[in-house]
């Protein structure tokens, strides 16, 4: 498969709030024609203000002795404060292992000008910032009426111009005596794909999508509308947010491997929309252009139709043409 929080700082208090050394502190001004002074000054003809001027040099220095131990507690404070947040958000979301078999990105293009892939079938925009895509379809109801393969469909952020991608979809696996495995997923490249704790079938509606939160935070939701289950899961991931897309796939193994790809009949996306520069717009609004899915020989797997008249839904439809031998893929491993 393809391939942090506002920080509370304590601040010191006010150094003029500190209180001075008991020794030090001056006694309170008392008038001589109000409260007269019946003990004699020691040492002799002398008072607090006639005192060693050396002491306001002490004064000065522990007050800022007292000022520097403020802010050094204060700094620990908050390195303790932010190591145990770190610590906490880590616990709760930890990233997935590097996958060892994932090859070096290769950034590539669609072949041409032509909107063309070998694994990739569906829409791609690639004209703004993106920070949000979504999209709804059903999982294929194929039965024994496919040949052993795999298909993926999904939504996903970068890409196509970049090494980056976060993406978010269903897999089906087809094995050869007609049984087939439904799975929810998530990859964010080059980590290795991670399988979403969400119960899928043959005939379920899915809905996914993909929002960023905050710089490199990113909110991946799953819904089985037929069920009413729903999980989701918060990610942190640098994206170059240069392109968004909704994606027929034909997945890939090992080092850019492109598996067999099923039977799955026709996938239709529904209600897709994007966040580009921070407006919501639906795919013909974001002048995303169509994919089709072709062998190394250049005979079409899959095609996408053409936008709905509500700009937000199109089919992918398989065809009769034999899924090539695994071979490798001209680009990463999930990329066009």
């Amino acid at each position: 498969m393809a391939a942090h929080p506002p920080r509370r700082i304590h601040r010191p208090a006010s150094v003029s709030n500190a209180p001075s050394s008991p020794e030090l502190a001056p006694p309170p001004h008392r008038p001589s024609e109000t409260l007269p002074n019946n003990f004699a000054d020691f040492p002799p003809g002398t008072s607090w203000r006639d005192a060693d001027p050396n002491s306001s040099g002490i004064v000065r220095r522990l007050v800022g002795t007292l000022v520097v131990l403020i802010v050094v507690g204060g700094l620990i404070g908050f390195g303790a404060y932010r190591w145990v947040v770190l610590s906490l958000d880590e616990a709760s979301s930890p990233s997935p292992p590097v996958d060892p078999n994932a090859p070096q990105l290769v950034v590539t293009g669609m072949l041409g000008d032509l909107g063309e892939s070998q694994n990739w079938s569906g829409y791609a925009a690639t004209e703004g910032s993106y920070t949000s895509v979504s999209a709804t379809w059903t999982v294929p109801n194929i039965g024994l009426a496919s040949t052993a393969g795999m298909d993926a469909a999904w939504v996903g952020i970068g890409g196509v111009r970049s090494r980056d991608l976060i993406q978010a979809g269903s897999q089906r696996t087809v094995l050869g005596n007609g049984a087939t495995q439904d799975e929810a997923w998530l990859e964010l490249l080059p980590r290795a794909p991670e399988t979403v704790p969400l119960k899928l079938g043959p005939g379920n509606t899915i809905r996914v999508s993909i929002d960023q939160q905050g710089p490199e935070t990113w909110l991946i939701a799953f819904t089985n509308i037929s069920s009413g289950q729903a999980y989701q899961v918060t990610k942190h991931y640098a994206s170059s947010l240069t392109s968004a897309e909704w994606v027929e796939e034909a997945p890939s193994a090992g080092r850019r491997q492109v598996l067999p790809l099923d039977n799955f009949g026709t996938v239709r996306f529904s209600q897709a929309s994007v966040v580009r520069d921070t407006q919501v717009l639906n795919i013909a609004q974001s002048g995303a252009h169509p994919i089709t899915m072709i062998t190394p020989a250049g005979a079409h797997l899959a095609e996408p139709s053409a936008l709905g008249d509500d700009g937000e839904s199109f089919s992918v439809t398989r065809t009769s043409t034999p899924s090539p031998s695994p071979g490798r893929s001209p680009s990463r491993r999930r990329g066009p």
